[in-house]
């Protein structure tokens, strides 16, 4: 068996191992190589075998680097012809944020497990290693590997059109399965009368059994393949929907307002990093100051004694820490603590900033191509309070129309659970006459918030009402023709004993001791609720 040796490998492509000397080659040619000897013939036992080893290296075989046998070295001008004509080109799409790695050669260990550990998978029908979104680190690997990244040219929707082409075919191939099943079933029924049964004892029985038992895996071989085949189908036609369904412009609307989300968290960490970095650099940094910056770290590293010798007191253990453990046991000086956080902080900044400049390159794109679609529907309109916007083909009114930075964002409704639309749902837009814009305007318009020791009130000073948490304070309506809360927002006590006594007013409330209560601020300006309707006509 020449040293035979069966050392379990991952086999992929034409790598083969050979089952009578257990050693391993890197494709057919090389393991047809190895074999000598004359074929069989008739009346004659065949005399072929693997070559030994050395019959290997005489016949100018050899080991290349990942130890499977070839049947000749390369030398290097092969190795250095082979390095020009491997090509790997990396590409970025805006369109679904992804970035892909195509390669001419298979890639070698070491850098296929780069690729696999930055998160990019093989994606065997397109022909390409693929990362689900872009990120610094994977951006980074691309450069090294390619030195640029380049545009893609395979579109979203060209993408979809191919894998619908793909899906289209398995369906085409399991409706002929299913075809070619129901044919084999109906070759074993044509001959056989309708209604005809089972014989029992007789000579017949036996093959009936047969065939019935042949009609019955025919007819469920089919069926499968018929439901196969229709399941291909429908995701062919679900691969071109989700394409289009992203391409529309209520759809990138709201993908803009998750990546401008993104930014400004982004955009807040750069912030807080940059404050940071200043605060450590103060002149003059004391303990007590730099305790308060490390707890508002999350830096955590080992502090080995050859590396940061302490005597006792001070903590003598090396393991992994806090910063503000480091300081506050003595390990680290405020100036070694400085020289740690003030890195890792701009480190932070630096990272940041990519991420932000992605951002903002991704939004001029969006934004171009929603301008290039001609905008959103609702752009068309001047949205009021008192009109009314068709969202999902219902026409609601209007309550309130929300802005930011003079561009409306949503719009307020009277719908009874989702009340609150994006402005890229609305459909249609009905503008107001002057009487429903005046109607909605006052049913609107807030009572004004009163300030009065009544009956059941909780009397409390303004500091006590400002450290209230806000979950547990609000304010509640009050007065004849007052608005109750309705579903699972409670009332205050006593809510509906004094209605008429008052007209329409706000005050304050509270939770105490299990409900809601309304508040008096007793070192506060008192406010008095405004008088009936019926009074102020009397007056």
């Amino acid at each position: 068996m020449n040293g035979m040796q069966h050392t379990h490998r991952r086999l992929a492509g034409d790598r083969n191992q050979c089952p009578g000397c257990g050693q391993f080659f890197n494709s057919t040619s090389s393991f047809d190589a190895h074999r000598t000897g004359p074929f069989g013939t008739p009346g004659e036992a065949a005399r072929r075998r693997c070559m030994t080893v050395e019959e290997m290296q005489a016949k100018g075989m050899t080991l290349n680097q990942a130890g499977y046998w070839v049947q000749r070295a390369l030398g290097a001008a092969g190795i250095a012809r082979r390095e020009e004509e491997m090509t790997l080109t990396a590409t970025y799409s805006p369109e679904d944020n992804k970035l892909r790695l195509y390669s001419t050669f298979r890639l070698d260990e070491e850098t296929y497990r780069r690729v696999k550990a930055a998160g990019f998978s093989w994606a065997p029908k397109q022909d390409l290693f693929v990362a689900p979104m872009w990120t610094p680190l994977r951006e980074d690997l691309l450069l090294e590997l390619c030195g640029e990244i380049g545009d893609e040219d395979t579109g979203l929707v060209d993408r979809a059109e191919q894998r619908a082409d793909r899906f289209e075919g398995y369906s085409e191939r399991r409706a002929v399965d299913a075809d070619r099943a129901h044919r084999a079933v109906s070759a074993i029924t044509e001959h056989i009368p309708f209604g005809q049964p089972i014989l029992v004892g007789h000579h017949s029985e036996r093959r009936a059994r047969k065939d019935a038992e042949r009609i019955e895996n025919g007819m469920r071989h089919a069926v499968k393949m018929w439901e196969t085949s229709e399941y291909w189908e429908q995701r062919a036609q679900g691969a071109l929907r989700n394409a289009k369904y992203k391409e529309r412009p209520d759809v990138r609307h709201r993908r803009i307002k998750r990546i401008e989300s993104d930014r400004r968290r982004f955009e807040r960490s750069l912030q807080g990093g940059e404050k940071f970095v200043k605060l450590w650099r103060t002149d003059g940094l004391d303990m007590k100051h730099a305790l308060a910056l490390a707890g508002r770290s999350t830096l955590h590293r080992t502090f080995p004694l050859a590396d940061y010798p302490r005597n006792p007191p001070a903590s003598q253990y090396e393991g992994d820490m806090s910063i503000w453990s480091a300081l506050e046991g003595g390990v680290v000086t405020v100036e070694q603590a400085r020289d740690l956080c003030v890195p890792a902080y701009e480190r932070g900044i630096t990272w940041n900033r990519r991420w932000i400049a992605h951002y903002d390159n991704r939004l001029l794109y969006e934004r171009a191509m929603l301008g290039e679609q001609g905008g959103l529907m609702a752009d068309r309109f001047e949205i009021e309070p008192g009109g009314q916007v068709k969202v999902r083909g219902e026409w609601l009114p209007v309550v309130r129309v929300t802005r930011k930075d003079g561009v409306i964002v949503s719009v307020t409704t009277t719908c009874r659970y989702v009340r609150v639309r994006g402005i890229e749902e609305v459909q249609d837009y009905r503008a107001p006459s002057a009487e429903d814009a005046a109607r909605m305007k006052a049913a609107v318009k807030l009572p004004p918030m009163c300030n009065y020791p009544g009956d059941g009130f909780h009397h409390m000073t303004k500091a006590e009402w400002d450290s209230t948490c806000k979950d547990y304070k609000g304010s509640r309506e009050l007065g004849q023709g007052a608005r109750r809360p309705g579903g699972y927002r409670p009332d205050v006590r006593g809510a509906v004993d004094g209605a008429a006594e008052y007209g329409r007013h706000r005050v304050r409330s509270v939770v105490r001791t299990g409900g809601l209560v309304a508040v008096y601020l007793t070192d506060a300006k008192r406010i008095d609720p405004p008088a009936t309707p019926a009074m102020d006509q009397a007056a």
